[in-house]
């Protein structure tokens, strides 16, 4: 996301330079925004890029665009403005997001993909859902029936944001889970997805300073274990990250001690990649600056 604009600019326009804006399906509430604030709840973050780059529209796109893997702290930042703003954002500010996604997207275009597709807009709308939902329950358990069938509407958000029509949005959350299980089925993971997943997984040679190097390699091993075992096992077979007994052992003791030790985390804590994230993004807007 890269675009200058103002909030007074897409306070009550029905379409912007870039396209035309969508509602979603349910306004955000309480319930989406308390799945998102928590930190936890980016845990799946990596299996999420992996599945959208294992579509061949979408990991053609990226792997015709080195920016993508060359600068992994920037793509992080937008990825994360992009879902905190969805969730958090009054409308003007989710529009200013999403007109600045898709002034990006604009220069993604080639012979066989196109970032803007509908089809591989949704997908990635998909997995974001996916992976959120995935990353809070993981720690907190289970969302009751009501409350999960709520989130799956306000979540619908993170599609319209990328300029997917509401109805394309699955239904209710049997029809995503039937939507979910075809996509994978019909996953076709290119050679140069492959490559760009390498650059995702191990992203320390990319990293501007030394600090953030040593965090990756130290942190790198269990994202590593918990995307193998999250990801679907033909997607991770496919991406030479097959589950071992180590990986499961691991995870199993990992995801116990977060369950564990994660909620009593005193909420500034637990919640600072948000706020952070959403102070970013609003001085960047006061000031004019490119997102």
């Amino acid at each position: 996301m890269s675009e200058t604009t103002t909030l007074q600019d897409t306070a009550t326009a029905d379409s912007g330079k870039w396209g035309q804006y969508y509602d979603p399906v349910l306004a955000q509430s309480p319930v989406i925004q308390k799945i998102i604030a928590e930190s936890c709840s980016m845990n799946g973050g990596t299996a999420a890029v992996l599945l959208q780059i294992a579509s061949r529209g979408v990991g053609l796109g990226v792997a015709a665009h080195s920016s993508f893997t060359k600068r992994p702290v920037e793509r992080a930042r937008r990825s994360l403005v992009y879902i905190y703003a969805m969730a958090f954002g009054t409308q003007a500010e989710r529009r200013i997001v999403t007109d600045a996604t898709h002034r990006a997207h604009s220069r993604v275009k080639g012979a066989n993909y196109d970032a803007d597709d509908v089809d591989l807009q949704l997908w990635v709308a998909a997995t974001m859902y996916w992976s959120l939902i995935t990353g809070y329950e993981e720690i907190f358990g289970k969302l009751d029936e009501d409350m999960a069938e709520q989130a799956y509407k306000e979540f619908s958000v993170m599609a319209t944001g990328l300029r997917v029509p509401p109805g394309r949005w699955p239904k209710d959350r049997r029809a995503f889970q039937e939507y979910w299980d075809k996509t994978i089925a019909e996953l076709d993971i290119t050679q140069p997805a492959k490559a760009v997943a390498q650059d995702v997984i191990y992203p320390a040679g990319h990293l501007p300073s030394w600090g953030l190097w040593l965090y990756a390699k130290v942190t790198g091993p269990s994202t590593r274990i918990m995307t193998t075992e999250l990801l679907p096992e033909r997607i991770r077979n496919e991406f030479g990250m097959p589950s071992t007994v180590y990986t499961r052992t691991m995870y199993g003791l990992s995801r116990g001690m977060n369950r564990l030790l994660y909620p009593w985390l005193p909420e500034s804590v637990r919640h600072y990649p948000k706020n952070h994230y959403m102070q970013d993004f609003r001085s960047r807007v006061e000031r004019g600056a490119r997102l």
